[in-house]
């Protein structure tokens, strides 16, 4: 029986050289070790997006970040996040990064304004305006839980980028 197949790259030829390691799920037969070499390049690929130079990331722990890696098609990703966070989705704004950011937070929290607003350092009613912002801008979020599901797969697909 073989355990599990890790990758280990190297993330600089420079003076220190940092690992990160992507490890697999467990395999039972030889042939299964090319699949499960491919789980543990996807594991130091999404480690790396999502924990820096040196992580360490075991497939079967990457939670949603595992099937948004299994896409094979990054330019759909990006559509979905397009579309679904419209003006959102671009970094070329600073007020817009801000505001992601205060959805990211509020949906994190489960739509708690008075737990966001303290994670922010906002005053409630600054928070209240904000969501007000969102909602036009995105759609009744805080009454659609579908709405929401797509929200946060797309904040999700936004920390991954590269991947």
């Amino acid at each position: 029986m073989i355990k599990e197949a890790a990758a280990v790259f190297a993330e600089h030829m420079s003076v220190r050289r940092t690992f990160s390691t992507g490890v697999s799920r467990v395999v039972h037969s030889p042939a299964a070790l090319p699949d499960a070499y491919e789980q543990a390049v996807k594991s130091v690929r999404v480690g790396r997006q999502l924990h820096g130079a040196g992580a360490r990331a075991h497939f079967d722990q990457l939670g949603v970040y595992r099937l948004l890696s299994l896409v094979s098609d990054p330019d759909e990703l990006h559509a979905f996040v397009r579309e679904t966070l419209g003006d959102l989705a671009s970094d070329a704004e600073p007020e817009l990064v801000d505001l992601r950011r205060t959805l990211q937070v509020l949906l994190e929290t489960n739509l708690n304004v008075a737990e966001t607003a303290r994670r922010l350092h906002f005053h409630y009613n600054t928070l209240r305006y904000r969501i007000g912002k969102l909602e036009r801008m995105l759609g009744a979020f805080t009454e659609d839980a579908h709405l929401r599901l797509n929200l946060t797969l797309a904040l999700h697909v936004l920390r991954m980028r590269g991947i």
